[in-house]
């Protein structure tokens, strides 16, 4: 890909002399079609450059050319990754509506899915350390204590 780039403006840099012709109303760098109205109206011949010039604008194209294949790489890798997140959003949405069927929970799902599946918990005790909530659900079950933690509304673990 960047040796084509590359290839397209050096080549566009090799631009040899050439008539512009006035077709009606427009311009173009070709003979007017049959039978129109034409004039030529000047001819085009590009600026010479030094071999310094012409070195200095050979870096410059490349750096052009380099610069366009990181950002087309930074773009590819941005869509790889919003896919990525979207399959394993999708994957933990399954997941947690397979556990709320069937009363249990999970790892990632949220407060709302938790008291779907077991209900309201018995107690909640809850810190706050800066922007970061954490919380302790007590559940009182016929097997004793059961507590799960919930950081920010997401489940983090449970004993």
């Amino acid at each position: 890909m960047k040796k084509y780039l590359i290839g397209i403006i050096v080549v566009s840099l090799n631009v040899s002399s050439a008539e512009i012709y006035q077709c009606g109303n427009s311009f173009q760098d070709h003979p007017c079609a049959v039978g129109a109205p034409a004039k030529v109206i000047g001819n085009f011949e590009p600026e010479k450059l030094s071999p310094k010039q012409e070195k200095l604008k050979k870096k410059e194209s490349e750096l052009a050319a380099a610069q366009i294949e990181s950002d087309i790489q930074a773009r590819y890798d941005a869509e790889v990754l919003a896919a990525k997140k979207a399959r394993a959003a999708t994957y933990q949405y399954a997941r947690t509506i397979d556990a709320v069927h069937n009363k249990q929970i999970i790892v990632g799902m949220t407060k709302g899915d938790l008291v779907k599946s077991w209900g309201n918990p018995d107690h909640i005790n809850e810190s706050v350390t800066g922007s970061d909530m954490r919380q302790q659900w007590v559940y009182i079950t016929s097997n004793g204590r059961q507590y799960v933690y919930v950081r920010d509304g997401i489940v983090t673990g449970w004993n």
